[in-house]
């Protein structure tokens, strides 16, 4: 009989290995599954890129231009395009773009236009539409984007303009947590599939042990367990490839970067396919034949299933060793530099938690058989001391899950503290720049516009400004007069009587007497303000970038900026939107910043990676917790022998079935809570490199508690496997 028909014959007549052959090709083929859509993500976003590549500024050889700029509607991104005659012929890009007086719409952007009144949204694209933009033309199907056409001669753009692209060209953070998404996945997948092939593992020991005493050579006894690895592998993979179809369609629903994706994005490389499914089966079967190494070696001690050592308390080094490793790797990252060094720091954290926990473990059940009251404990304590690896294998999933979680949970409110800093004008305020000679008259006919639409609002110019003093202190100012800052800033102004005054903030200028502007325009000297009074401008909010507010009528001519601010503050959020159709009437191809500009790439990052990891821990709660229950089953399995004799003395089933769910709970809890611990310590260190706060929450302890629970869960299959070993004749065996 040849080693291929000896697997056959084994998983037709054996139950329990059939089990762990259908439960292993179901761990290969989530595995495969979720890697090929991972690997499919770089295609997905260099799809997006190439669709989207065309919405950039420029200037065309016959002189046409296009100026790019993004415009908001309730929260909601738009990328313009102004356009005057016919730009160069770009790939995705519309066969023609509109004439002057002409319009070219997004469908999404279309129905908003349809919804909501012209005055709000559709005035600020002048002209008739002629037609929606293809989905090829568009990053991702919700995506809103118009097209102007403008008469030759009215757009007079300037070079920062022109080379304004709408669309970042690399998804670099979303390269980056494909990669650890394949990696973090990867893992629980493979540790599921390790899990259903030790629910066989004792009783393919002894019978691969009996086969080498009655005179298998190695090779045949390899061969044979490769061959029953192999059949389930290579099932699990062809499932797991035809698994990955519904799945693109699943993924292409989760929002990323603002919009959805199309099903088609989601198409991995030829040589990626080929990777995952070649690649998968063959790491499968070369863990089975690794695993065989003690049967090939020493086949009396496998059937005899001697003892094996314990893990000492060198263990411990591994987290001098890998704390150290991320402490420097911290001070290169503040550098400049270090990124790859930081991200193996961040991997050898995770892999010192396997090699510690066995550790940890074991302590653990000594201390356990050292304090026990109840025979439940001292049964529990028992099997966690002489077993310290198998006891934390039923956990080892749930501690990369409480780690990565924690650490997610604890970065993420960090990272919001970022949201927004800095800006001086208020939350609804929107602002553009101008030339200082031109703002005057922008500034007028703004206000003329505003005014004739029926739009609440106030207008007032403001410009930017480094105040100096002699001894080289500096701070940031911002020109503009008191009682229009008391209105649009958010600098808080107690009183704007008296003459002209430089309010200032003592904590950032103390001790200042004779300021001066830093002036580029004078050769980067300092230009003197004309004297007038220093005020005090104290309490001012943390996050305002502004230091000072200076009178106009102090500034020279020769210390004035090139560059003007004009701001709009408006009462409402429907004003406010009137206040953008203004804008876009009265100076074609400008866009204003606001709040929502500054806060859109940073709020929907952070949505992004709020969703990212609401569905990864999801992901890995549900492998781990499959791979626990799987390895509880296999540790009842492993010792059928030893139960079905303490059941013969007389133990009650009962009794048994507390002191599994003891030795399955216990390591779960000290292992979480330590893997939650650390997740939010690397968090703390990972913050520090962005300067962000470092905010504990406890909702940052929320995947410890739940990777508790799940492997609490994942122990009540224990009960039931226990009762059908009691319900056995022990000469089964």
């Amino acid at each position: 009989m040849n080693p291929v028909q000896l697997a056959l014959r084994v998983l037709r007549e054996d139950s329990r290995t059939r089990l762990s052959a259908v439960l292993t090709a179901v761990g290969v083929a989530v595995a495969t599954a979720l890697v090929l859509f991972m690997a499919s993500i770089p295609n997905a976003t260099d799809a997006r890129q190439e669709r989207s590549a065309w919405q950039h500024g420029g200037i065309g050889a016959d002189g046409a231009v296009t100026i790019a700029g993004i415009d908001f509607f309730q929260d909601e991104k738009i990328v313009r395009l102004d356009v005057a005659g016919q730009p160069a012929p770009e790939p995705n890009a519309p066969a023609e773009f509109p004439d002057a007086g002409e319009v070219l719409l997004s469908p999404a952007l279309a129905e908003h236009v349809a919804e909501h009144p012209g005055e709000q949204l559709g005035d600020r694209f002048p002209g008739e539409v002629i037609g929606e933009l293809a989905p090829e033309s568009l990053k991702f199907p919700e995506q809103l984007v118009a097209v102007v056409g403008h008469p030759e001669g009215v757009l007079s753009p300037e070079p920062d303009e022109l080379s304004h692209v709408a669309n970042s060209s690399v998804d670099y953070l979303l390269l980056f947590l494909a990669g650890v998404g394949i990696v973090l996945l990867t893992v629980p997948s493979l540790v599921l599939v390790a899990s259903a092939s030790r629910l066989a593992a004792a009783r393919r020991e002894r019978r691969l042990a009996a086969l080498r005493l009655a005179g298998a050579t190695p090779k045949q006894v390899v061969t044979a367990v490769i061959a029953e690895t192999a059949l389930a592998a290579v099932v699990g993979t062809a499932v797991g490839a035809v698994l990955s179809l519904p799945l693109r369609h699943l993924g292409a629903q989760i929002p990323w970067s603002g919009g959805t994706w199309y099903v088609s994005d989601f198409t991995p490389p030829g040589t990626a396919l080929a990777a995952v499914v070649i690649g998968i089966p063959l790491l499968v079967v070369l863990a089975a034949g690794l695993g065989l190494r003690r049967v090939v070696r020493a086949p009396v001690s496998a059937a005899m299933e001697h003892r094996r050592a314990r893990p000492s308390a060198w263990r411990l080094l591994s987290l001098v060793a890998v704390g150290a490793l991320f402490a420097f790797s911290l001070t290169q990252a503040n550098g400049g530099g270090g990124f790859g060094m930081l991200l193996s720091a961040l991997a050898a954290i995770v892999l010192s938690a396997s090699i510690v926990g066995p550790w940890v473990t074991g302590m653990l059940g000594r201390t356990l058989t050292g304090v026990w009251r109840r025979p439940a404990l001292l049964l529990a304590g028992r099997r966690l001391r002489s077993d310290p690896q198998a006891a934390y294998r039923s956990v080892s999933g749930v501690v990369l899950a409480a780690f990565v979680g924690s650490m997610a949970l604890t970065v993420l409110p960090g990272l919001e503290t970022l949201s927004g800093g800095g800006r001086p004008y208020a939350n609804s305020a929107l602002y553009v720049e101008v030339s200082s000679e031109e703002a005057d008259e922008h500034l007028r006919r703004l206000t003329e516009g505003l005014s004739a639409s029926g739009t609440e609002a106030i207008t007032a110019k403001s410009q930017r400004v480094i105040l100096t003093t002699p001894n080289g202190a500096t701070a940031s100012g911002l020109v503009m007069d008191c009682a229009s800052a008391a209105e649009i800033t958010r600098l808080r102004i107690d009183d704007c009587g008296g003459p002209p005054a430089v309010r200032l903030d003592g904590s950032a200028m103390p001790n200042s007497t004779e300021l001066a502007l830093m002036s580029e325009e004078a050769g980067g000297s300092d230009v003197p303000l004309t004297p007038g009074e220093v005020r005090p401008l104290d309490d001012q909010k943390d996050d305002i970038s502004v230091s000072a507010l200076i009178d106009p009528a102090l500034v020279p001519a020769a210390g004035a900026p090139a560059e003007t601010e004009l701001v709009i503050e408006t009462p409402t959020a429907a004003d406010r939107e009137q206040a953008r159709t203004v804008l876009s009437q009265v100076m074609p191809g400008v866009v204003a910043d606001s709040r929502d500009l500054m806060l859109y790439e940073q709020q929907t990052v952070l949505s992004d990676l709020r969703r990212v990891t609401t569905v990864g821990l999801s992901l890995i709660a549900l492998l781990t917790g499959a791979s626990a229950a799987i390895t509880a089953a296999s540790s009842v399995f492993d010792r059928r022998k030893t139960f079905a004799a303490l059941i013969a003395a007389g133990t009650p089933v009962r009794l048994l079935t507390r002191a599994l769910r003891t030795e399955a709970a216990l390591p779960a809890l000290v292992a979480t809570m330590g893997a939650g611990a650390g997740g939010v310590a690397v968090a703390f260190g990972l913050l520090s490199l962005f300067d962000a706060g470092s905010v504990f929450t406890p909702w940052a302890f929320a995947p410890a508690v739940l990777g508790i629970a799940v492997a609490l869960l994942a122990s009540a299959v224990s009960g039931p496997m226990l009762r059908k070993v009691s319900a056995e004749g022990l000469s089964e065996e």
